[in-house]
């Protein structure tokens, strides 16, 4: 799914006033196509949802507010199906449902207006308010019967926030995060390949954002002091963080360590990205330090976090 907005033929990119979540479109698009449609053939259909947009967040349900599954979410299947009737995606977010449809009818998958998004401003002028059709799905007269949604799914390999060495903490703000703005030479955190870390993320800046790491799939731990709610508990990667939220992630570094080639953070929201909400931090064996980010020699990697 991705918001476009027309001028004539052609695309119209600008982000207008008022709209600091960045570039807001007036229609979606589904996999490149306007007005989109399924037919449906069996009772159940399995919905791989992913949230291509530059800015914007959606609420997907339907419009009878009738139960889906959630089964699976950024990184892979959860442990077992979670039924609920919202599922909220910001950019590079993604979810699995699986919905019964009746024979012969036409069903609207929509988004819907996002109590937590934020107060009047952001509701009004950054997208809260909004409401989109977003893919119509059309049930043949006679379906083939579908088995239920199984009871287990899998069991997931997720980091453990108890086995953790350490924790960090990541203030976001449009200015950039822990109040200092991108920068492709300077290495911000420094983790030990294999060691498992929480990290603190925290929202205060009167505007919504969004917090994707690369290279894991980790693991939300609380939001707000309390336990994540079903849609957070499976592999993640991604994760909307509303203005006045905080939550903790667990993540477990596996992938391969380089002193030299950072990996990336940041918010997914484009105009946050670009306006330098982004830091990069480095995976190294046990007792190496930072080096420094291609061709940036001279400029001083590392900072002493490692």
């Amino acid at each position: 799914m991705q918001d476009v907005r027309f001028e004539g033929a052609r695309l119209d990119g600008d982000r207008g006033m008022m709209r600091n979540a960045g570039f807001l479109g007036d229609r979606t698009m589904v996999n490149g196509t306007l007005n989109p449609y399924r037919d449906v053939r069996d009772e159940l259909i399995r919905l791989r949802l992913v949230n291509a947009s530059t800015a914007r967040t959606y609420a997907f349900g339907f419009p009878d507010d009738r139960d889906f599954s959630l089964i699976g979410t950024d990184g892979g299947l959860l442990e077992r199906p979670a039924p609920m009737d919202r599922v909220q995606l910001s950019p590079g977010e993604r979810a699995e449902i699986v919905v019964r449809v009746e024979a012969g009818e036409r069903v609207m998958l929509r988004s819907f207006p996002q109590e937590n998004y934020g107060g009047f401003w952001q509701q009004r002028f950054g997208g809260g308010d909004d409401s989109f059709d977003i893919l119509e799905l059309r049930a043949a007269r006679q379906l083939r019967a579908s088995p239920e949604v199984p009871a287990a799914l899998t069991e997931p390999e997720l980091p453990d926030a108890d086995e953790a060495i350490r924790g960090r903490h990541f203030d976001l703000k449009l200015s950039g995060i822990n109040g200092r703005s991108m920068d492709m030479g300077r290495v911000d955190d420094t983790v030990t390949r294999g060691t498992t870390e929480v990290w603190t993320v925290r929202n205060t800046n009167g505007m919504p954002h969004n917090f994707h790491v690369h290279d894991v799939q980790f693991r939300v731990v609380e939001v707000n002091g309390s336990a994540p709610p079903a849609a957070l508990r499976g592999p993640k990667d991604t994760v909307f963080v509303p203005h006045g939220t905080t939550m903790k992630l667990a993540l477990r570094f596996t992938g391969p360590a380089d002193p030299d080639v950072p990996y990336m953070y940041h918010c997914h929201l484009l105009y946050h990205e670009d306006e330098g909400m982004m830091g990069q931090f480095v995976v190294v064996e046990k007792g190496r330090s930072a080096g420094t980010p291609p061709g940036h020699a001279g400029h001083g990697g590392g900072d002493g976090n490692g």
